[in-house]
C-alpha cells in the first residue's frame, strides 16, 4: 500500500495511506461485488443496494425517507428503488396510518425469499472476489470493515 509520511501537529511523523488509492480500491470492490451479485442472482438484476433496501425493510425500517438517511442515499433514488421492488413483487406499499401523506414499505413473502437469496448471493460474490486473500488477510479486512462501519454509523446523517 502506498504510504506517505506526514508530520503531525506535535512534530511526530505518522504514516498516512494514499487516501485516493484506498477510496478507489473501495469503489472497485463495490462495483465488482455488484457485478458478481447481478451475475449470480435470480435473473432479476437486483444490485447490492437493492438487496440492502430489502434488508432495511426486512428489519422494520418502513419509511423511504428513513431508508434514505440510514443508507445515505438520495431520497429520490430510494423512491425509484422502491418502485422497482414493488414492480417485482418484493415490496408492497401501504399508507401510513399515522400520516396519510407517507407510504410504509413492507416485504412480501417473495421479498423475504429474495432477501434470503440476496444475502447468499452477496456472500458467494464476496468469497469469489476475495479468493486470493489468505485467511489472515480476509479476517483483517472484515475486522477493519466493521470498524469503518461503526465510524460511519457514528457520523450525523
Amino acid at each position: 500500500m502506498a504510504v506517505k509520511q506526514k508530520e503531525g501537529r506535535a512534530g511526530a511523523v505518522a504514516a498516512v495511506p494514499d487516501a485516493l488509492r484506498l477510496s478507489g480500491t473501495l469503489l472497485l470492490l463495490v462495483r465488482a461485488l455488484d457485478g458478481r451479485v447481478r451475475a449470480i442472482g435470480q435473473g432479476d438484476g437486483l444490485t447490492v443496494t437493492d438487496i440492502g433496501v430489502l434488508g432495511r425493510i426486512g428489519r422494520g425500517v418502513a419509511l423511504p425517507s428513513k431508508i434514505a438517511r440510514e443508507m445515505r442515499l438520495d431520497p429520490a433514488r430510494v423512491t425509484h428503488l422502491a418502485d422497482r421492488l414493488v414492480e417485482r413483487g418484493y415490496v408492497e406499499r401501504a399508507v401510513d396510518p399515522d400520516d396519510r401523506r407517507c407510504w410504509r414499505l413492507n416485504l412480501t413473502a417473495s421479498g423475504r425469499e429474495r432477501l434470503a437469496a440476496g444475502r447468499s448471493d452477496v456472500t458467494e460474490a464476496m468469497e469469489e472476489l476475495l479468493v486470493g486473500l489468505d485467511a489472515d488477510a480476509r479476517a483483517g479486512l472484515f475486522e477493519a470493515m466493521e470498524h469503518v462501519r461503526g465510524a460511519l454509523d457514528a457520523l450525523p446523517t
